[in-house]
């Protein structure tokens, strides 16, 4: 996020299919390394290592991993019928773009809840800031700590009678309703999103990262160690996270990383409001807490960090908290698909632009000349990559991370 770095020139594709709008920046354009770049088939951990069901691109000047999938895919769970489908495909791609490091992760996990009530897929991205330590944590672990939180939800709501036994953690509500209706999301998304900001401080990767240093330091006999808790301290990462139900779209966000929903063929509605520090309410609350927003190269917390929410920072608590803003919207049938990003592909775009790039891909009408684009075409996993490299033919100085999920479902 911080110490953006110039890149080389070359030229892109995706350029010449998309006119600028007002917010580009079209000083030049960047190369890049392609992280990776992918469309789930299956419900798979984090590092979502390739299967012989999918197809491995090679294409230049960069390695781009693309695995197709979705409605359709035979991978699914075998007790999956069409009403458990939630969406028809979805895609990711990781970019490290004209930084020397890549510091975003992405999780990408259908059916990480799948039960005789329930069913949720998830989707995030996590922007980190330095360092990709906190980032990495989210990526494995955020999803875990949800899960665990919705299921041990659901067995209270088997247990009790909820006409006589209401309790804090669930909403009542009239009718025979599904079980993700008597969810309180934002009670849930807060009580996460907090977990994982206590096990990065506590007992997880920062005393992980301190046993390792110190053996490696008794080893060669250069002392104790004991720097590497302080350095942990300095990291943290943005988190937006959109969970995918039969009847809902829950999206939390913690930091300036977005997500945007393309509903009715026109409309781009963004679920989650970045928080940046001059941002009248994170203006007030940071000031409030005793800190203060100081403009030094941009609006930063005490002058150093540019998003006044994070999980990590300790350094910079309780001005830079790690609560989430929570969105919660019915599905209709008019939604078309989600756009999560890090803030490298909205630093030079709009939400309308970005969701007219990606209306295109799924209609078919990119003209796409790299090989990569031109096999698995009307898929989301095509769409995240155009958007990625139309980002940095913009001239994005940052990581850029993409994820899209096509919500049309078949009937």
């Amino acid at each position: 996020m911080e110490n953006l770095l110039p890149g080389t020139s070359s030229s892109s594709s995706a350029a010449e299919c998309f006119p600028p709008d007002t917010k580009t920046d079209n000083s030049g354009s960047g190369s890049s390394r392609i992280i990776s770049s992918m469309v789930s088939t299956k419900k798979k951990k984090s590092s979502l290592s390739p299967s012989n069901s999918n197809k491995t691109l090679n294409p230049t000047p960069s390695t781009t991993t693309v695995k197709v999938g979705g409605a359709s895919s035979s991978s699914r769970n075998r007790n999956d019928d069409v009403s458990r489908v939630l969406c028809s495909s979805y895609g990711s791609v990781s970019v490290c773009g004209r930084r020397r490091e890549m510091e975003d992760a992405v999780t990408v996990e259908p059916g990480f809840i799948s039960t005789d009530f329930i069913r949720f897929d998830f989707f995030a991205v996590y922007d980190g800031h330095g360092g990709s330590k906190v980032a990495q944590a989210c990526r494995n672990r955020l999803h875990q700590l949800l899960a665990k939180e919705i299921e041990d939800i659901e067995q209270q709501l088997i247990e009790l009678n909820l006409n006589d036994n209401p309790v804090l953690t669930y909403k009542r509500t009239d009718g025979e309703r599904d079980h993700e209706d008597e969810l309180d999301w934002e009670s849930i998304m807060s009580s996460c999103f907090n977990k994982m900001d206590e096990e990065i401080n506590g007992s997880g990767i920062e005393n992980e990262e301190e046993e390792n240093n110190n053996t490696d330091q008794t080893e060669s006999g250069s002392g104790s160690g004991s720097g590497s808790g302080s350095s942990m301290k300095t990291i943290g990462s943005t988190a937006v996270v959109a969970i995918l139900g039969k009847g809902k779209l829950v999206v939390a966000n913690c930091g300036d990383s977005r997500a945007v929903l393309s509903r009715g063929g026109a409309a781009a509605i963004p679920l989650s409001r970045d928080h940046k520090p001059d941002r009248p309410d994170e203006l007030e609350r940071v000031e409030a807490a005793g800190g203060r927003v100081i403009d030094w190269n941009g609006y930063r917390v005490l002058g150093v960090l540019a998003t006044s929410r994070s999980i990590g920072d300790f350094y910079l608590k309780p001005y830079v908290t790690s609560e989430p803003e929570v969105t919660v919207m019915e599905r209709t049938t008019n939604d078309d698909f989600l756009i999560l990003a890090s803030d490298g592909l909205w630093d030079v775009m709009t939400n309308e632009t970005a969701c007219e790039v990606v209306r295109k891909c799924l209609e078919g009408r990119t003209l796409v000349r790299r090989s990569s684009m031109s096999v698995n075409r009307n898929n989301a996993g095509e769409a995240a990559a155009v958007l990625a490299e139309l980002a940095m033919a913009r001239g994005s100085k940052d990581n850029i991370s993409v994820v899209v999920v096509e919500l049309k479902r078949s009937s």
